[in-house]
C-alpha cells in the first residue's frame, strides 16, 4: 500500500488544475459510461464558470467546424423528429468541447501517464467481466472452464461498456498501447506488467464472443513494431500471428460463434437499408443514429446504427456533414502528419496510426467506435499530436 501511495503522490502531486481534470475524465472512460458522462458535464461546467470555452475554440485550429457540425446534425435530427438522435447530437457537442479542451492542456508527460492508468483500469475492467462471466456460466448451467461463448448478446460479458462489441473495441486500444508502452521500458517487473495486462485483456477479448475485433491485431501490432524498428518484437508478434492461425487450422472448434453466414445475411441487410437511407438524403441524413430513427420504414434489420464505419456516417449526417467535421478531422490529422515526417515522435505517430487502423478495419463489419467511451478514447488519441503544437509542450 506504501508503495501504491508513493507512485500516487509522484504522478499527480505535480499536476495542475486543468491536467487533474483532463486525468479524471480520462479515467472515467473505464467506468460505467454515466461515469463518463458525469466527468465531461462537471469539467464543461468548470470551464464555463472560468469563462474558458471561447478562449479553447479559438485555440484549437478549426474548432468552428467541428462546432458547426454538431448544431447542423442536432437541427436536422430535431426536424426529422428524431429525438434520439437529437440528444445524441447534444451528446456530441459535449464530447468534442471536451476534446479541445484536452488539445489546450494535453502535454507529454500527462499523456504517458493517460496511458499508463488506461491499462491500470482495464484489469478493473476484466475482473468485472469475469465476474460476469460467472453469473452467466451459472445461468445457463455450465462450467466456466469450458469457456463457452454464447451468440447472444446478453450472454456474452461487456464488463463496464453497455456492450460486448464496445468492450472488444476498448480491449484492441488498450492492447495497443500496452504494445506502446513496451516499446520504451527496460525494466523487466514493468515489462511483466504490460504483458500479462495484455494477455488478460486478450483472454476477456474472447468471452466478449466478439470475431472482428481480433482482425485489426493481423495489421497494426506488426506495423507498430516495425513502425518503430523494434524487429524483435515485430518478428515476435508476426511469429504469434502465424501460430494462432496454425492453432485456429488444427482447432477450428476454438473459434466460437461459427455463424458466419447467417451474420453477413444480417450485416447484408442491414447495408442495403442503410444505402436505401443514403439515397433518400444524401446531402444531410437525419441526424445521429438515422439508422434507428428508419429502419422499420425499410423492414430492415432492428439494430441502433449501420454496423459500418464507412456507410453510417453519411446515412446520418449527410455528405455536407461529413465534410464540415473532416475539416476539423483533417486539421488534426495534419498534425500527426508532421509528426511522421519530421520525425518528432515516431512512437507516439504509430500509436495514432495503428488506432486509426483499427477503427477502419474493425468498422469494416461495425461501427464501436460510435460510443461515448470508445469514441472518446480514440479521440483523445488522436488528438494527443497537439502535444507537439501547443505553445509550452513539455
Amino acid at each position: 500500500m506504501n508503495k501504491i501511495k508513493t507512485f500516487i503522490h509522484e504522478k499527480l502531486d505535480c499536476l495542475s488544475i486543468d491536467e487533474h481534470i483532463v486525468l479524471g475524465v480520462s479515467c472515467s472512460i473505464f467506468l460505467p459510461f454515466y461515469c463518463t458522462i458525469v466527468a465531461i458535464l462537471a469539467s464543461l461546467v468548470y470551464l464555463v464558470k472560468k469563462g474558458r470555452i471561447k478562449e479553447i475554440i479559438k485555440k484549437v485550429p478549426r474548432s468552428n467546424y467541428a462546432i458547426i457540425f454538431c448544431f447542423l446534425t442536432t437541427l436536422i435530427a430535431l426536424l426529422y423528429k428524431n429525438w434520439l438522435g437529437a440528444a445524441c447530437g447534444i451528446g456530441i457537442f459535449l464530447l468534442i468541447l471536451f476534446v479541445l479542451y484536452f488539445r489546450t492542456v494535453i502535454n507529454k508527460n500527462l499523456f504517458e501517464l493517460i496511458l499508463t492508468f488506461c491499462c491500470i483500469l482495464s484489469l478493473g475492467c476484466v475482473v468485472v467481466g469475469i465476474i460476469e462471466y460467472i453469473h452467466i456460466t451459472n445461468k445457463l448451467g455450465y462450467s466456466f472452464w469450458d469457456f463457452y461463448v454464447e451468440d447472444s448478446p446478453k450472454y456474452r460479458i461487456n464488463s463496464f461498456f453497455f456492450n460486448a462489441n464496445y468492450y472488444a473495441m476498448m480491449i484492441e486500444f488498450v492492447v495497443l498501447i500496452c504494445m506502446y508502452k513496451l516499446m520504451s521500458i527496460r525494466n523487466m517487473k514493468i515489462v511483466c506488467f504490460y504483458g500479462f495486462t495484455i494477455l488478460i485483456n486478450l483472454f476477456a477479448l474472447y468471452l466478449t464472443g466478439c470475431r472482428t475485433a481480433w482482425v485489426p491485431f493481423i495489421i497494426t501490432v506488426p506495423f507498430m513494431f516495425f513502425m518503430n524498428h523494434s524487429y524483435k518484437y515485430f518478428t515476435f508478434s508476426v511469429a504469434s500471428v502465424g501460430g494462432a492461425f496454425g492453432i485456429l487450422l488444427l482447432k477450428p472448434e476454438l473459434f466460437q460463434r461459427v455463424t458466419l453466414l447467417q451474420d453477413f445475411m444480417k450485416r447484408s441487410n442491414i447495408w442495403i437499408t442503410a444505402v436505401k437511407g443514403i439515397k433518400a438524403h444524401p446531402l444531410l441524413g437525419e441526424g445521429p443514429l438515422t439508422y434507428n430513427h428508419i429502419y422499420k420504414m425499410y423492414n430492415g434489420h432492428a439494430t441502433q446504427h449501420a454496423h459500418s464505419v464507412y456507410l453510417d456516417p453519411i446515412l446520418s449526417h449527410g455528405i455536407i456533414g461529413v465534410l464540415i467535421f473532416s475539416v476539423y478531422i483533417g486539421s488534426n490529422l495534419k498534425e500527426v502528419y508532421k509528426i511522421i515526417k519530421n520525425k518528432i515522435d515516431i512512437k507516439l505517430s504509430s500509436l495514432i496510426v495503428c488506432f486509426i487502423s483499427s477503427v477502419l478495419i474493425h468498422g469494416l463489419l461495425d461501427y464501436t467506435v460510435y460510443w461515448i467511451q470508445t469514441g472518446l478514447l480514440f479521440l483523445l488519441v488522436i488528438s494527443s499530436s497537439s502535444i507537439y503544437f501547443n505553445k509550452d509542450y513539455r
